[in-house]
């Protein structure tokens, strides 16, 4: 199943969005000694009646340049019941809505009028008596397949698929290539009811030889490095802001690099696409990339890396040109909150919110605006403002260490002594003692929301979760058990405070211009989940394609990350929730390879009491992160867990932090 979730990128894109992109070559999938022509030549017109040669269909596909998927672009397809089955396949650059079609080419003039875009989907997607038969024909180039496709929500009956199936098959060159692809589970439902002409592809079959992966789109120049993924995290081996670097396998984690190339498929929320993201790096895939011959010619050489949505290009330039680039290109500089030291109480979190990140962190201020939220499962928890990290740092000379390790030129310019010195600062903090009169508070406070409970300690700074800069993954939580004797509560919250001082933490706030000095941790406490049902994360916006609302979710079984799967093969499962649409179908993109053939992680009512509460999140926070015109997504921290007492598994919101990342 690796990498086939990438199916719905393109089937949203020409569905409800928009089709397909650079013209393909003549011989995409037809035969040009065929039937003339129906488009004149070098026109692009609104809409033909048929497609009799590979030119008509290259005059009317697109494909958007925002789309995640190379290879595939569409002609968006219109039955009209009510003028004698007339069939339209429309330019889906021009038209890149059903409705903007329809309302202009065929609403009255002797037709019957065509009402509001709402009208329209509600009736043309979902009612039994439609006038319009609404779907696309997309050319997979990987697959060499061309497909019919509808909506994954659309409820058309198998009669409606076969009526337009007809029509497409009699009008169009590629007719006796076509097959039906079923786009969500709902979809699939009706492959039994078609008879045997309509022929099937599923997504599995589209995908089975996918080797290109646009992640995070961009250029970058650098000099091309290739590393072994267990190197880097055996520190025999170190990337450098300047590397345009190519893995054999997709990282956990990974320094800042100038540009990204995995010889491993992706997901769009691997930990290492959030980081190139965040950072605003080119990150692909390619299948094979470390014995690319066009790559492996350019081995340690200075080159430009270009990654658009359907494919890439790199190229050697000299280094006068890429320090020239670098120049130009410089990161701008993150503005994080000024600290804010006059707080010094352990506050409850529904007294939090999400503008207290100068005294409790991002974290734990957007957790506070979480336990606002009426009805949402969000666990008991208070947060630790930062004045107590500041106060040890100026107890135990922390802010002079860093400042001397700033000022040494060896620090600067050796990788190895750079990452040795940060060890032993992490090493200091581990020792070095916490005020009493701290400890003593926690102490109180922890004995007096979560007596003799499991909690977890988590890290929340306010160089994280800020506009342009999350910080995801930078820093360490950890768990406090107070019947474990072998761990101490003093050393565990140590612990989160060295975790500032992380090795990629400190490189991100170097890249994004971020001084160490007006940077602290808080804390964010609540109980621990030790037998947790299932952990995921979900985006609350369709990253595909926004106009078709949708929550894209990755979800695993008990505690096994999804962000971070511990490798050998461990996938997650990938879905989008088509919370909006009449019966909220599931279009499933991947499935958990730690559960049973055909099972899935979540059950379907699982799947409806989650997308409740991912609405309740993604309105809540609305009016502090949305902005006109851009696309808007929390990206959202879940778990389902049995507590203690309870006989059914519930889902608990655990994070919220707005989503930086491209989208269509």
């Amino acid at each position: 199943m690796k990498g086939t979730w990438l199916w719905c990128c393109a089937l949203l894109t020409t569905l409800g969005c928009s089709g397909g992109g650079d013209a393909a070559d003549a011989d995409a999938g037809g035969d040009t000694s065929g039937p003339a022509c129906t488009v004149p030549a070098g026109e692009r017109p609104a809409f033909a009646h048929q497609l009799t040669c590979p030119a008509d269909f290259e005059a009317l596909a697109w494909r958007p340049p925002d789309a995640a998927i190379p290879g595939a672009k569409s002609s968006k397809t219109i039955v009209d019941t009510a003028d004698s089955d007339a069939l339209y396949f429309l330019n889906a650059e021009t038209y890149p809505m059903h409705y903007a079609f329809a309302q202009k080419y065929l609403s009255g003039k002797g037709k019957p009028l065509v009402k509001d875009a709402s009208s329209f989907s509600a009736q043309e997607y979902f009612s039994p008596t439609r006038r319009f038969l609404l779907g696309a024909v997309t050319f997979y180039e990987g697959a060499g397949v061309w497909a019919y496709e509808i909506a994954p929500y659309d409820t058309a009956s198998a009669d409606m698929v076969v009526r337009a199936w007809d029509l497409l098959v009699a009008a169009t060159f590629f007719g006796p290539q076509l097959r039906f692809h079923p786009t969500s589970d709902a979809v699939a439902l009706l492959v039994p009811l078609l008879p045997e002409r309509v022929k099937i592809v599923t997504t599995a079959e589209l995908f089975a030889g996918l080797s290109f992966q646009p992640l995070n789109p961009g250029v970058a120049v650098g000099q091309l490095r290739f590393y072994q993924v267990k190197d880097l995290e055996a520190q025999k081996a170190w990337v450098t802001p300047r590397d345009v670097a190519v893995l054999d396998a997709v990282p956990n984690d990974l320094s800042v690099v100038a540009g990204l190339i995995t010889a491993e498929l992706q997901t769009p929320l691997s930990h290492v696409n959030v980081l190139s993201q965040n950072r605003g790096t080119p990150n692909m895939a390619l299948v094979g990339a470390q014995v690319d011959s066009k790559l492996k010619s350019l081995q340690n050489k200075w080159v430009r890396l270009t990654v658009t949505a359907f494919d890439w290009q790199i190229e050697e330039v000299t280094q006068a040109e890429a320090d020239a680039w670098w120049e130009a290109h410089k990161p701008g500089v993150v503005q994080v909150p000024d600290l804010d030291l006059t707080v010094t109480e352990l506050r409850d979190c529904t007294q939090v919110s999400a503008t207290d990140t100068p005294i409790f962190g991002g974290k734990a201020s957007n957790y506070g605006q979480l336990c606002q939220i009426p009805t949402l499962p969000v666990p008991p928890a208070f947060a630790v403002p930062v004045f107590y990290y500041h106060q040890f740092a100026v107890q135990n000379g922390l802010y002079e260490r860093v400042a001397a390790l700033e000022a040494d030129p060896k620090f600067v310019q050796d990788p190895a002594y750079h990452q040795s010195k940060l060890q032993e600062l992490r090493e200091f903090v581990l020792t070095a003692p916490l005020d009493p009169a701290f400890l003593q508070t926690l102490r109180a406070r922890l004995d007096e929301k979560f007596p003799n409970q499991r909690v977890r300690l988590r890290s929340s700074t306010n160089a994280e979760d800020l506009d342009g800069f999350t910080g995801a993954g930078l820093y360490t939580s950890k768990t406090w058990d107070p019947a474990d004797p072998t761990s101490a509560l003093e050393d565990q919250v140590r612990k989160v405070f060295a975790s500032l001082w992380n090795d990629r933490a400190f490189e991100e706030r170097a890249w994004r211009g971020i001084p160490n000095d007006q940077v602290a941790m808080a804390l964010l406490v609540h109980r621990g989940f030790p037998t947790e049902d299932a952990n995921g994360v979900a985006l609350t916006n369709n990253l595909f394609d926004p106009m078709q609302p949708a929550f894209y979710i990755n979800v695993q079984t008990g505690d096994t990350p999804v962000v971070r799967p511990p490798g050998d093969g461990v996938t997650a499962e990938q879905f989008l929730y088509f919370y909006a649409y009449p019966g909220q179908p599931i279009s499933y993109l991947g499935q958990s390879s730690l559960v049973g053939a055909g099972k899935t992680v979540l059950t379907v009512d699982q799947v409806h009491e989650l997308g409740k509460q991912l609405v309740k999140v993604h309105e809540a926070f609305a009016p502090i992160y949305a902005k006109p015109g851009k696309f808007y997504a929390m990206d959202v921290e879940f778990k389902f867990d049995t507590a203690p007492g309870d006989t059914v598994s519930k889902v608990w919101i655990k994070q919220a932090r707005p989503h930086q990342g491209w989208a269509q």
